[in-house]
Formats: C-alpha cells, sequence, structure tokens
C-alpha cells in the first residue's frame, strides 16, 4: 500500500469510527433515556427506529449526490452535519428536541457510507485488506461508543455524551479537511464519448441477492446492537442499573469484535470463498443467537463477545462482493442502494425489538434474530446454487 493510500485510509477510518460511535451512544443510554423522557421500554425503542431510519433510508440519496457532487464534498457535510446534530442533542433535552436532534444525526451520518466506501473503493488497490483496515476502526467506534456514554452519562448525564462525542467531531473534521486537500481525490468524471452507465445496467442479479442478504443482516445488526446491551444490564447480576459498569463491559465484548473486519477482509481475500464463508458467518450467528435466550451472567458475556465479532466480519465480505458486482463510475449509488436496504429496514428492528421485549420478554428479541439467520442462510444457499448454474460449475 503507497503512503498515498495510507493517508486515504487513515483519514477516511477516522470518519467511520467516529460515525458510529455517534450512532452507537443511544444502545447504552437506553433506560437513561426513557427515564429522562418517561417513556415505556418500546417507547424509547421507536425514538432509535427513528434515527436508524434516516441511517438507512438517506443512504440513498446519498449515493446518488456522492456520485454526482463528488465524495470529498459529501464526506465533508457528513461531518460537519452530525458534530452540529450531536450538540443539538445536548441542547434540546424534551422529547421532541430529542427525536428531531437524533434523525438529523442519522441522516447526516447517512452521508457516509456512500461517501466514505465509493473513496476507498476507487482509491486504493488492495480492496479487501483497506475494507477490513476500515471496517476495525468503525468498530473500534462502535466498541468506544459505549465507554464514553457510560462514563459521562452516570457523571453528568445521558446529553454530555452527545456533546462529547459534538467535540470529537470538531477535531476530527478539521483532520479531514487537512487530509483531503491534499491527497484524495474522486474519480474523474466519464469523458463525452464514454457510455453512460444507467442504473438498470449497474443493478445485476448478483446485487439484488447482496441487498436482499444486506436487508436482513441489517435487522439482525440492530436488533442484536440495540438490545444486547440492554440485555446484560437485566441478566448480568453485578451490572443491574450501573450504566457505567454496563459502558466497561460493553466495551470489553465490542473490543474483542475489533478482530472481526480484520477476519472479514481476510475472508474477503479469496473471492470464490466468500458466498461460503458468509455462510459460516450466519450458521454461527444462529447458533449464538440461540445462546442468548439461555444464558446469562458471564456466560452470557462469552456469548455476546464471539455475537458481535461475526456481526463485524460480515460487512467487509459484503463490501468487497459489491466492489466486485458493480462499476466504479457507478460505486457511489451502489453502496448507497447497500445501505438504504441494509440499515433503512434494519431500523425497523429497535422499534420491533422493543414492542416484543415490553410484551414478551428481551430473551423474545433474540429468538427473532435466530429466525432472521435461517432466513439468510437459505437465500446464501439459493444464490449460491443461481451462480454456479449460470456458470457452469458443478
Amino acid at each position: 500500500m503507497t503512503s498515498k493510500e495510507k493517508s486515504i485510509l487513515f483519514a477516511v477510518s477516522a470518519c467511520h469510527a467516529l460515525i458510529h460511535a455517534y450512532m452507537l451512544v443511544f444502545p447504552t443510554i437506553y433506560k437513561s433515556l426513557g427515564s429522562a423522557l418517561k417513556l415505556e421500554f418500546a417507547g424509547v425503542g421507536f425514538v432509535g427506529m427513528a434515527s436508524y431510519m434516516a441511517f438507512g433510508f438517506g443512504s440513498l440519496p446519498a449515493g446518488l449526490l456522492a456520485d454526482r457532487l463528488g465524495a470529498r464534498l459529501l464526506l465533508v457535510l457528513c461531518l460537519v452535519g452530525t458534530t452540529l446534530a450531536s450538540i443539538l442533542a445536548f441542547v434540546l433535552d424534551s422529547t421532541a428536541g430529542v427525536v428531531i436532534s437524533l434523525i438529523l444525526l442519522g441522516l447526516f451520518a447517512s452521508m457516509y457510507h456512500p461517501a466514505g466506501l465509493s473513496i476507498l473503493s476507487t482509491s486504493i488497490k488492495d480492496t479487501g485488506r483497506g475494507m477490513g483496515i476500515h471496517g476495525m476502526a468503525g468498530t473500534m467506534g462502535v466498541a468506544i461508543a459505549p465507554l464514553i456514554a457510560g462514563t459521562v452519562t452516570q457523571r453528568f448525564g445521558w446529553t454530555y455524551a452527545y456533546l462529547v462525542l459534538g467535540i470529537a467531531g470538531v477535531g476530527i473534521t478539521a483532520v479531514l479537511l487537512s487530509s483531503l486537500r491534499f491527497h484524495v481525490r474522486s474519480p474523474e468524471p466519464a469523458k463525452p464519448k464514454e457510455e453512460h452507465i444507467s442504473l438498470s445496467k449497474t443493478i445485476n442479479r448478483d446485487l439484488i441477492f447482496i441487498y436482499m442478504i444486506g436487508a436482513f443482516y441489517g435487522l439482525i445488526y440492530r436488533g442484536i446492537m440495540t438490545f444486547f446491551q440492554v440485555y446484560l444490564a437485566q441478566r448480568v447480576s453485578f451490572i443491574g442499573d450501573d450504566v457505567q459498569r454496563l459502558g466497561y463491559v460493553s466495551f470489553g465484548i465490542l473490543l474483542v469484535s475489533l478482530a472481526g473486519p480484520l477476519l472479514g477482509g481476510h475472508l474477503a481475500s479469496s473471492t470464490r470463498r466468500i458466498e461460503r464463508n458468509l455462510l459460516l458467518i450466519f450458521i454461527l450467528l444462529a447458533v449464538l443467537s440461540l445462546g442468548f435466550y439461555f444464558a446469562e451472567g458471564i456466560l452470557l458475556i462469552l456469548v455476546a463477545a464471539p455475537t458481535v465479532l461475526l456481526i463485524f466480519g460480515f460487512q467487509p465480505l459484503q463490501n468487497t462482493l459489491i466492489a466486485k458486482s458493480s462499476h466504479a463510475k457507478r460505486r457511489g449509488v451502489v453502496y448507497g442502494i447497500n445501505y438504504t436496504v441494509g440499515f433503512g429496514i434494519g431500523a425497523f428492528a429497535s422499534g420491533i425489538g422493543g414492542v416484543f421485549g415490553e410484551r414478551f420478554g428481551l430473551q423474545s428479541v433474540f429468538l427473532l434474530m435466530l429466525g432472521l439467520c435461517l432466513v439468510v442462510i437459505v437465500l446464501l444457499v439459493i444464490s449460491t446454487a443461481l451462480r454456479r448454474r449460470r456458470h457452469g460449475v458443478s
């Protein structure tokens, strides 16, 4: 990897970490937010769903803007917008104010993946390795979020968690502007004589199956990531209502998951085996989801660690498949559709999970995750069979 590629990777990965930190404050403060706003368990879930829907469904228009206006400009807008929205969440502590702030946070954060992945996939030759490192940075943001949120919430209140990340956003924005100015260049626009690549030609059968799998993965990702921390507080006796202790334990669990994107990047380096490796990941996730239903105490922590590791191992594999199945000049919109499908549909897991948790107990959420894993396994088997038949592989 050249020095230029490393600079691009470092700048974009730092942004990736921050964006995921913004979005993963919510699960840690779930109970604190409910108490402060006097909302029932399901009500808090719907607040999160609104933010996550903006995060997901905003990705498609963001992808179109990335292709038209350039990924660099969109990435800067993403950072500035999320920073302001996070500070707004600190200022507006009423129910309406929180909902508006978190929706804006999700909307600006939705710009990241189409812009960031477009820059990476067109600037780094070793795409699999680059996606793995980039994914690890995002996972670091996910891991740090509960540590910051738990510590700050316990001492000052949940609004200060967003203020701290907003201040961090100011610093990272300054670093990004400096790096993009000298290193990152968006793909050059097509020359007049070049054939325009329409969206209908871009979306092929392989991408459709990738998107379908991504939709169910989004539900699994959001369901587990939203509720596993509340579940820990309920089922691990030494955590209880201590949000700071919950933050420490969640940080430890998510720190293990740093190996997930690296594992996924390694598994993605062999293109012929990507679907087989994805199948293995979801078989293991199905078993672990069942483990959530029965486990408690230390055993539950031991189940949670490999679960989140595998969740983040999926993304480099999927991102590499998308890069292999699409044209570089339509990469922004292709990734935009993917994250719209994955995070947009996945957002419903927060609301549905909240209702399930309130009516049937939090254990039921993880039985739902088990069912979704089984659906993905079926889709992967069908996708692999169709691909082999199309290419004449026995």
